[in-house]
């Protein structure tokens, strides 16, 4: 039986992966004052930007529904096919419940609660097509991915609070302030999923992702999984940084391959300008 692997929108799935492994999204809905438009399709992180410049208000995201995940698991798995579906973590959006009332309808859909976001999705998914081309079966592959999604660091260091303290998604950064003292926190997803402040960085946003991706390592050098990493980021952050950045955490730790990444609306709707992620799986090896 042939098992297609999918996630939502927020996964930020760069094209090329998609291409590769067939892996399929499905779009949130990012709303700017009366319109709403689907992550990803319609709309682009620049028109979230401009918006936000011309009437000083920021997006808002809502999850799938129940019937647009049904529609969706329906549509791809129209000639027999069953679906491992990554959703967005539980702990910062309904899509996850929504997805798993749906799946309730089906017979052969089974859905994955990453407790993660953005690419650090992409790399349970990879694990996951690895075991599909092995031929587990889904549901096997969902219960191992179960466990897969424990090992997720799921980190990012955000230079520009703004987006993100008056979203209110995460834990502790309505402390700080907008911007107060300069403090460019690193955010991670604790145990439930949720977003809770890490550490707090000062200086140059350049110096403090270096820093960032030091302690990253540091805490994590003996326990990572070298097979790939992610490097994710929004708008604000240059070429230049990724590349330097890729450098530093390849004369570090031997990664056979880094995926870069772009935050999509969703991200980009709750984050802004300024944000870096490295991301890895613990633990395992290959």
């Amino acid at each position: 039986m042939q098992i297609r692997i999918t996630t939502d929108s927020p996964a930020d799935l760069p094209k090329a992966l998609c291409e590769t492994y067939g892996f399929k999204t499905v779009p949130l809905h990012v709303i700017l004052g009366d319109n709403c438009f689907d992550d990803g399709i319609d709309i682009t992180t620049a028109d979230i930007y401009d918006f936000y410049e011309k009437y000083g208000i920021l997006p808002k995201t809502s999850a799938v529904s129940v019937a647009e995940y049904s529609e969706f698991f329906s549509r791809l798995g129209a000639n027999g096919e069953a679906i491992v579906h990554f959703s967005l973590s539980s702990g910062i959006s309904s899509s996850c419940q929504n997805a798993k009332i749906a799946a309730a309808e089906f017979e052969n859909v089974y859905i994955v609660d990453t407790k993660s976001l953005s690419t650090g999705i992409t790399l349970a998914m990879l694990k996951a097509y690895k075991m599909s081309a092995a031929g587990m079966s889904a549901r096997d592959i969902a219960i191992k991915s179960e466990e897969n999604v424990k090992n997720i660091s799921t980190t990012f260091i955000i230079s520009n609070l703004e987006f993100l303290h008056k979203g209110g998604r995460c834990s502790g950064v309505a402390a700080f302030g907008a911007n107060i003292l300069g403090v460019k926190p690193s955010i991670t997803a604790n145990g439930d999923g949720k977003l809770i402040v890490d550490k707090k960085y000062r200086g140059r946003f350049n110096d403090c992702i270096f820093r960032y991706i030091d302690d990253l390592i540091e805490s994590n050098k003996n326990n990572v999984d070298t097979d790939v990493a992610v490097l994710v980021s929004t708008d604000g952050v240059s070429e230049e940084q990724l590349t330097e950045a890729k450098k530093r955490i390849l004369k570090q730790i031997p990664f056979k391959e880094i995926i870069t990444a772009k935050a999509g609306c969703t991200i980009t709707s709750h984050c802004g300008k300024g944000t870096f992620s490295f991301m890895f799986l613990k633990g395992q090896k290959g």
